[in-house]
């Protein structure tokens, strides 16, 4: 990759053309080197200018976006960012299963300002610096578990050989991602079978608008009953949540039944939902008994919340370097030294399994 970042923006919409355009201009590290209206002219692009990374629109004439992203990962593969209006929620996530890395919600009308031309900035050169062969294995990975296991954890799940050291009671899973976690997530919730004894509940950084369809799609491609957490029902065995865009997804427990809590976004919070909050607050509740897992992502987001499961007694895996397309969340776990077990993606729905045969449902009543 040479100095600057090469961009090449794909979207039949001469505004957000010039939207794009206009961001990417206000930073030295990011240049324009083609733009397109349609997939057939991305594909000359392409060839044409070799860029780095695609800020890509889905919905196009001629050719859209799946058909130009498929032929791209086949033939030229390269880092994409999926540039989406909430209108095609539902698309940008079937473009992430077919290999885009990341997406970035198109502001409405005069909406887009500083911020967003911050946040593209900096999805841009977080995306632009992973490996292409960790987006491709993503991919292959989230395609080869699309049928779940139908196997028995106590039976068929092999635990690594720190599971005799970290063989405690289980009772609850917490999930924290943030940049890739969407295709990891597709690749863990889809392998676990519908016998999976224990509730998950999941913080990833992501827009208010997407976390519904998020929870749809995940629930489409699972056994295990997935939804949006709507704030106050009972967190039960077998069923997963999804912390809403915009919001903090907490537990508390209400009479010796844990219970999900949403609370908004401040203007202290650097992300809502919080990967911190929703570990700090399950710790509270299931004490020892939770198992918290950190995956991809850049930041620290989750730091304090291994922590916090570490220190109360809980068992705590992060994704490895090997699969993680952004390291950084999980490397700040680890060097911290709040992480018991490091394992590659394909690897965590089997150690889950092994871990939560240990469940144990019939501990002490919660406070």
């Amino acid at each position: 990759m040479s100095s600057k970042i090469n961009i090449l923006i794909v979207d039949d919409s001469p505004f957000y053309r010039d939207l794009l355009t206009s961001s990417i201009r206000k930073s030295a590290r990011v240049q324009i080197a083609g733009v397109a209206a349609d997939g057939e002219q991305a594909i000359q692009a392409v060839l044409r200018v070799k860029p780095d990374l695609i800020l890509l629109d889905l919905e196009m004439p001629r050719m859209d976006g799946f058909t130009f992203l498929r032929w791209l990962m086949v033939n030229f593969p390269l880092p994409v960012i999926v540039v989406s209006s909430k209108a095609d929620v539902h698309s940008t996530f079937k473009a992430l299963e077919l290999g885009a890395a990341d997406f970035l919600e198109k502001p409405a009308g005069q909406e887009a300002g500083t911020e967003f031309d911050q946040q593209l900035i900096r999805r841009i050169e977080v995306v632009a610096q992973i490996p292409i062969k960790k987006l491709i294995k993503r991919t292959e990975l989230f395609r080869d578990t699309r049928v779940p296991l139908n196997v028995s954890p106590a039976i068929e799940a092999k635990p690594s050989r720190n599971h005799a050291r970290l063989a405690k009671p289980v009772r609850a899973v917490v999930i924290g991602a943030s940049t890739g976690g969407p295709t990891a997530i597709f690749s863990i919730i889809p392998s676990l079978p519908k016998d999976f004894p224990l509730p998950i509940c999941i913080a990833q950084h992501m827009p208010g608008g997407f976390t519904k369809s998020f929870a749809e799609r995940l629930n489409k491609l699972s056994k295990l009953e997935v939804y949006e957490a709507q704030g106050g029902e009972p967190v039960e065995p077998g069923k997963v949540y999804i912390a809403p865009g915009g919001y903090h997804l907490l537990l508390e427990a209400r009479k010796g039944t844990p219970l999900t809590v949403l609370k908004a976004k401040g203007p202290e919070d650097r992300f809502a939902p919080s990967v911190d909050a929703l570990m700090i607050s399950a710790s509270s509740v299931f004490k020892g008994s939770l198992l918290g897992i950190l995956l991809t992502g850049m930041g620290n987001d989750g730091l304090e919340g291994m922590r916090r499961i570490k220190s109360e007694g809980g068992t705590t895996l992060a994704e490895s370097e090997e699969t993680a397309v952004v390291f950084g969340m999980p490397r700040e776990a680890i060097e911290a030294g709040v992480v018991d077990e490091v394992a590659a993606l394909g690897r965590i729905p089997a150690e889950m399994m092994a871990l939560c045969a240990k469940a144990n449902l019939s501990l002490p009543e919660l406070q």
